[in-house]
């Protein structure tokens, strides 16, 4: 693994380790078969229970540990405000995965893709791009695969939408060895803006 990858999978833990940490306890549970509201923006329902843990605009949710099944809520993402972050584009730095208002779906894939790659991770491929109702909204929803640095391969699918001129997103990823097609296909955990 390369020095520049290195640091980006460290700076991927720490975000990750910040998320958990604002949360400044234990984990909640999310418990199978209610209603869940997530972000304030989402009501969720899952068959099966997840630990969450929530910050102020994300939720991590996961079944066996951060490292396997998890879901990765992020909402209003704002224009020019990169993807997975809190960083903005700025004139010395005005390239990168950074959303912008008024994007085709195509172009936030591309995008999305460009983030997780920037992620330290290898082989990120996106595929199946197509649309989704959540609610009574059209979202977009593709399949994503990549390898990380232990060797695993992880699959999953990330489903996205606009909501007043702000990006939100859900990302579903697991191990291969452990992927759940019914969790990649959202059978399993449904969602809906719960103020579109």
């Amino acid at each position: 693994m390369r020095i520049n990858e290195r640091w980006a999978v460290r700076i991927l833990a720490a975000g990750l380790i910040m998320l958990v940490s604002a949360c400044g306890g234990p984990p909640g549970i999310v418990r199978p078969n209610e209603p869940t509201r997530v972000t304030r923006i989402y009501t969720a329902t899952s068959p099966i229970e997840w630990a969450r843990y929530k910050s102020f605009n994300a939720e991590l949710w996961t079944i066996d540990g951060t490292a396997l099944n998890r879901i990765l809520w992020l909402t209003n993402i704002r224009d020019k405000y990169h993807v997975f972050g809190s960083s903005r584009a700025t004139k010395r730095r005005p390239d990168g995965p950074f959303y912008r208002t008024g994007m085709d779906a195509g172009e936030i894939e591309s995008v999305l893709r460009d983030g997780i790659t920037g992620m330290g991770v290898a082989n990120v491929k996106t595929t199946n791009l197509q649309p989704v109702t959540i609610g009574n909204l059209t979202a977009f929803r593709f399949d994503v695969s990549f390898d990380v640095g232990n060797g695993l391969h992880y699959l999953g699918n990330l489903t996205f939408f606009e909501r007043r001129k702000k990006l939100n997103l859900i990302w579903y990823s697991a191990p291969a060895e452990y992927y759940h097609p019914g969790f990649a296909r959202g059978r399993s955990t449904t969602g809906r803006p719960a103020n579109p």
